[in-house]
């Protein structure tokens, strides 16, 4: 009897390992993406964008989304149409990746081999409609002889432009806070009339040694303003991109006439601190 279960589970085991060696499933083609490239036109601002993610589509079909640099298998052969949806983290935040509506997809008709790797390099821009309202450069970035964000409030200190520490061209905006200059306060100059029920994002590039503190004052009728903290970015040693999204924020205040981005930021428990800001742009359809 314990020869026949030996025979019967050895003649199970090589059944199971014929259908490993000897799959019916298809085999794969390879696509591989270690970059996604972007550029931005005159009145766009900054070509240097955040792009963490790829959403491969092969044939109309989610293949799904992955953090670049990789390699992925994909079930088709022959001549496919690949689309690469670029996707950015929503707030900074890696729960909230998704595709960035604002750019275009990179769209193609390739040739993909069983058992080969296609690699992939694809590029995106702004979508045709995007409006950057900020001014008409499309963004702050603190090159022009102005600046376009004023000190409000309780504010003890105002922001100036630095060109020590610098994340593009030869300008940015710094905000110094000490002893004696211990908040900031500040708001966009200019309000802008954005539209509720559509897609509302900041771009902005960051880099501050205190918790800084984003957010919008809506503007409603009869000269209600209504102010709303929106983002905390913790402090850190690197400059960082961020997409801030303002879509539901905007999407509340229907019946708003305008609306200005806020900065705030506090010196805390620290003799001194340091806030750079570059590259701020609004954008909407």
């Amino acid at each position: 009897m314990k020869h026949f279960y030996f025979l019967l589970i050895s003649f199970i085991f090589i059944f199971q390992s014929c259908e490993v060696i000897n799959p019916d499933e298809d085999m794969p083609s390879f696509i591989k993406i270690d970059t996604m490239t972007f550029s931005a036109n005159t009145g766009e601002g900054t070509s240097i964008a955040e792009i963490a993610d790829a959403w491969v589509y092969v044939n109309g079909n989610l293949v799904g989304a992955f953090e670049m640099p990789f390699e992925i298998p994909v079930l088709s052969s022959g001549t496919s149409n690949i689309k690469i949806s670029p996707g950015v983290k929503l707030n900074g935040i890696a729960g909230t990746r998704s595709i960035n509506p604002f750019y275009t997809s990179y769209d193609n008709n390739m040739s993909l081999s069983i058992g080969e790797t296609l690699n992939i390099t694809p590029s995106c821009e702004y979508a045709d409609g995007v409006i950057f309202p900020w001014n008409n450069r499309g963004e702050e970035d603190f090159e022009e002889g102005g600046i376009s964000i004023d000190s409000i409030g309780d504010s003890s200190t105002s922001i100036k432009k630095s060109n020590t520490e610098v994340f593009e061209g030869n300008y940015s905006g710094y905000i110094e806070l000490n002893s004696t200059h211990q908040t900031f306060y500040g708001q966009s100059t200019n309000a802008f009339v954005l539209p509720a029920g559509a897609g509302v994002v900041m771009e902005i590039h960051i880099k501050n040694d205190v918790p800084v503190m984003l957010g919008m004052f809506a503007y409603l009728p009869g000269g209600t303003v209504v102010s709303n903290d929106h983002l905390g970015v913790n402090a850190g040693s690197d400059w960082k991109k961020l997409y801030v999204n303002f879509t539901e924020l905007v999407g509340n205040y229907p019946t708003a006439t305008g609306y200005r981005v806020f900065f705030k930021s506090n010196i805390g428990d620290k003799t001194e601190a340091n806030i750079y800001l570059d590259n701020i742009k609004i954008m909407h359809f």
